[in-house]
This record gives structure tokens, sequence and C-alpha cells, in this order.
């Protein structure tokens, strides 16, 4: 079995999301989807994959736990526009 994806069809549906977000998250500057090119096929390894995602979850869990603890730095602490986070479980 191979350890690659390859198309960008494919590489939406092993994600569970669209072409379109997958080409945007290949190209953002910070930590992009680690897709690249053989020839003109665009391939993802698996391996580079799980270790993107594990790092896609530690940010994004972590950023409610920290506001919720109070533990952001102040430029990005709670605003008027963004009610505090209280954190259940």
């Amino acid at each position: 079995m191979s350890n690659f994806v390859e198309t960008w069809k494919s590489i939406a549906h092993a994600l569970g999301r669209s072409e379109r977000w997958c080409r945007y998250m290949a190209q953002r500057d910070g930590d992009p989807l680690p897709v690249f090119k053989v020839g003109g096929i665009v391939r993802l390894n698996m391996h580079d994959l799980e270790d993107w995602l594990g790092r896609q979850r530690t940010r994004t869990l972590a950023r409610p736990v920290a506001e919720a603890l109070g533990t952001l730095p102040a430029a990005t602490a709670v605003t008027a526009d963004r009610p505090a986070l209280k954190l259940i479980a």
C-alpha cells in the first residue's frame, strides 16, 4: 500500500474537505499543508499529514485553554467583542 495520496481530489477526500480548502492550506505562510509536486502531480505523504494534523489539533486546543486560564499575552487577550471562554471539562 502506498503512503502517498495523489491529486487534489484524493487529498480533499482524505481530509474530508474541499479541494479549494486544501489548495488554500497548502499555500498559507504559517505551517502549510505538507504537499509537494513531483512533475505535474501533487502528492501528500500520509506520515507528514498525521504530523501536520497533530500540530493543528495542538494549536487549536491550546488557544481556548489559554484563554480560559488567562495565560494569553495581552495583545491576544479577551476583548469586549469576544467573550471569555469557560473550560467545562
